[in-house]
């Protein structure tokens, strides 16, 4: 094996000794980033959605931050996520300040019917009060996530909500009538 070739193959498993590869960087701080972003959050969907949007920042700026020593790296990571997880803090916060303050006002508690009547009263509303509710209801998804998917306003949002439980306890009590 000649010099050059031995020279050569010393710098390259030099350079991989320095740099780290993109899946041992996620193993590595991905808990910890997760960590980070529930402090800031309380919602595990919603850090997770943080860590993700952090390691695809990350992607990008891959190259420059490979050969970053660990602690740099992971430093870096946790300030992408904290921010990221801050914006989201900051986004539902202010989704949250817009709510309406009489969401709640003449609502109908659909505790007390049976499952059925309940679904059944469902299947009858109109297609956008249907797809909110089961949004919200079913799939838990927060206003914030709605309006998101939708495309529509957090006012928007609130208003079909209102709208469709109202509708939905009209339909519950006059099934209620019908059966006594």
């Amino acid at each position: 094996m000649s010099a050059w070739k031995r020279a050569t193959d010393e710098e390259i498993s030099d350079d991989k000794s320095s740099n780290i590869s993109f899946e041992e960087m996620y193993v590595t701080n991905r808990r910890l980033m997760m960590y980070t972003a529930m402090n800031i959050l309380n919602n595990f969907a919603d850090a997770e959605d943080c860590v993700s949007e952090a390691f695809l920042k990350a992607v990008k700026i891959f190259p420059k931050i490979s050969g970053l020593e660990r602690p740099k790296l992971t430093s870096l990571l946790v300030i992408i996520v904290r921010n990221a997880a801050l914006d989201r803090y900051r986004k539902n916060q202010k989704v949250t300040a817009s709510e309406s303050p009489d969401e709640e006002a003449g609502a109908v508690h659909f505790d007390s019917y049976p499952f059925e009547s309940v679904y059944s009263g469902i299947k009858q509303l109109k297609d956008e009060y249907r797809d909110i509710l089961i949004l919200k209801y079913v799939y838990g998804y927060s206003v914030a996530e709605i309006v998101e998917m939708l495309g529509i306003s957090a006012d928007n949002a609130y208003k079909r909500i209102q709208r469709a439980k109202a509708e939905l306890g009209r339909i519950l009590e006059g099934e209620e009538v019908g059966h006594e």
